[in-house]
């Protein structure tokens, strides 16, 4: 007997934390819609999350406004690090599957495979590079020079440095070096947190589910800093219930294994729920900002964030595309 065809959805972030320039905002929707048109048009065709997810975060990665791919902001040195993460739950027919590694829902096999790239610096799309990683090398997370390496190997062109440093980046490590002098580093990279993080989440009509997460960073971090997004479980995570991707305080969002915790509660709660209750938890372990994104094998999208601000956009078919900026959750665990 044939399989059901699952109800496809896809859900995308452009970064929790600071509101940012209000003229910014028009143009970070149209962007954010830009990308989204591109995921739902594959999942209309009946493609595959996969492809779903990879191509909405690798179009925000090319938009200068979002902290991602040539959008990146400069870290302490005033260079681009990048990091990013792919993981992909695809449901199999019974047997030995060929890759990945085997879990179970309720209803099916499924095998799941992840990729990953930390600190690299001249790859435009990483989050096309954590794909390579996941599909064409036997590793799950490769960093730095090696990575880049491994681009090359694969036919992922590598840019010139100064060619990953957008102006707009330039003037916005300048302005925290002056703050810097003034305010001091800890309380200049305060001021400084802006949007940050892009990431999607998606499953597809034949049960496919997948999640991508791709950051410039913390702005202003240090030389060599690796935050939740090239971490899998941390800032990205699949798995036969659903799929999640976060965005915010990459320490905490680390120590709370946030994107993990969340998926893994989808057997006992609905998106919304599992990610106001996710954030909830990781405010009571660690008091950061952060936001999550995530959506369940039935297509039910969930979403929630304590920052000033977090932009999503939304795809599935009984609702079509939608565009949202999400006010914080409140902090209280009974209001």
């Amino acid at each position: 007997m044939a399989r059901a065809r699952n109800r496809p959805a896809l859900v995308a972030h452009g970064g929790a934390g600071n509101a940012g320039p209000g003229v910014e905002r028009p143009e970070r929707r149209r962007g954010m819609m830009a990308a989204m048109r591109q995921g739902a048009g594959i999942l209309r065709a009946n493609g595959s999350a996969l492809e779903a997810v990879v191509a909405t975060v690798a179009a925000l990665e090319d938009h200068p406004l979002f902290n991602a791919g040539y959008g990146s902001l400069l870290n302490s040195e005033g260079n681009v690090e990048m990091d990013a993460s792919v993981m992909f739950a695809e449901p199999v027919a019974p047997g030995p599957s060929a890759r990945g590694k085997r879990v179970r829902s309720d209803e099916s096999d499924y095998t799941v495979s992840a990729g990953a790239v930390a600190a690299v610096s001249r790859v435009r799309n990483p989050i096309m590079l954590a794909r390579a990683v996941m599909e064409h090398s036997p590793h799950i997370l490769m960093a730095g020079a090696g990575a880049e390496n491994f681009a090359r190997k694969v036919g992922i062109r590598l840019e010139r440095p100064e060619e990953m440093v957008t102006e707009r980046a330039r003037e916005r490590w300048r302005a925290r070096k002056q703050q810097a002098g003034i305010l001091g580093a800890e309380a200049a990279a305060r001021a400084a947190m802006g949007h940050g993080t892009v990431g999607a989440v998606a499953v597809d009509v034949h049960g496919g589910i997948a999640a991508a997460t791709s950051t410039g960073g913390v702005p202003g971090k240090l030389f060599g800093r690796v935050g939740d997004s090239a971490l899998i479980g941390a800032g990205t995570f699949a798995h036969a219930f659903g799929a999640a991707s976060a965005t915010g305080q990459g320490e905490a969002i680390i120590l709370t294994a946030l994107c993990r915790e969340a998926v893994l509660a989808l057997g006992d709660g609905s998106p919304q729920a599992v990610a106001r209750e996710a954030i909830l938890e990781m405010i009571d372990a660690t008091g950061a900002e952060a936001g999550v994104i995530i959506v369940d094998r039935r297509g039910r999208i969930g979403y929630a964030h304590n920052a000033t601000s977090m932009q999503v956009a939304r795809y599935d078919p009984a609702g079509g595309l939608q565009h949202l900026w999400l006010a914080p959750i409140a902090t209280a665990r009974h209001p």
